[in-house]
């Protein structure tokens, strides 16, 4: 009788404690981490879209991600590298968005920068943005993301080659990896369509998802200036995240935490 009480406590015990993140009594919402895409620069200054954003995000002390597109860091433009400079000590994580965000059709097909392109060329778009981070920026990128989300059987082989690479955001395929994933929940968004926020949408995704230890939510911000209803709407899902008193991280900060 003893050691059946015994294998029931300790059976409870380890069931609680099997989640990839224990919430808290005190804390019982979950971790948010904005995935925000597509940081280049054009005619060397930083897109308002991206301005107006941390702009917001700062004055509401919540921390952010940014996507960085390698290719934006070929020409020396210091004005750019500061700005960048001064998100990551901001408490931003920059991390890699590919190389050049590019796609190509051939013979009717479309080939994507980490999908239908050869290992060695994947992991050439990832070296050097890899790369360019260090030297023009002194930052070492410890996450991937891909263009379009879109990813192959080769990606993941690419991945292996660079150590410093920790963590891989909407991995598509059922490769085998060493990175940390986090993955997303299509239901739960910023941008319904893409490019499009919609706070109402967000809160029905949401109010069905919000007992899961961490949602990643997606979204643009080049494109939210095009129609001041699309940034009113992306501040209304943060203050509402706020209220919600959900833990705004980013994606090695809580692979630090968890791996």
């Amino acid at each position: 009788m003893t050691k059946v009480l015994v294998f029931i406590i300790t059976f409870l015990l380890l069931s609680s404690c099997n989640s990839v993140r224990e919430i808290s009594r005190e804390n019982p919402k979950p971790y948010v981490i904005l995935k925000l895409d597509d940081l280049w620069c054009k005619d060397e200054i930083v897109h308002p879209g991206w301005e107006e954003v941390v702009e917001f995000l700062n004055n509401q002390k919540v921390k952010g991600t940014i996507g960085l597109i390698g290719d934006s860091l070929e020409k020396d433009n210091p004005t750019y590298f500061e700005w960048i400079k001064k998100r990551e000590q901001e408490g931003y994580e920059i991390w890699n968005h590919g190389f050049c965000h590019c796609r190509i059709k051939e013979n009717g097909t479309e080939i994507r920068e980490f999908r239908g392109k050869k290992m060695e060329e994947q992991s050439e778009s990832i070296f050097r943005t890899q790369k360019l981070a260090k030297e023009k920026l002194g930052i070492t990128l410890h996450t991937f993301g891909a263009p379009y989300n879109s990813t192959d059987e080769h990606t993941a082989l690419a991945l292996e080659e660079n150590p410093d690479l920790k963590v891989w955001l909407f991995k598509e395929t059922k490769t085998k990896t060493n990175k940390f994933l986090l993955n997303r929940i299509p239901d739960v968004n910023i941008e319904y369509p893409v490019h499009q926020p919609d706070f109402e949408k967000f809160k029905i995704g949401y109010e069905q998802y919000k007992s899961e230890p961490i949602l990643i939510i997606q979204g643009h911000p080049r494109s939210w200036v095009e129609d001041k209803n699309r940034l009113e709407n992306f501040k209304k899902i943060i203050l509402f995240l706020k209220k919600e008193g959900v833990i705004f991280t980013t994606p090695y900060e809580y692979f630090l935490a968890h791996k």
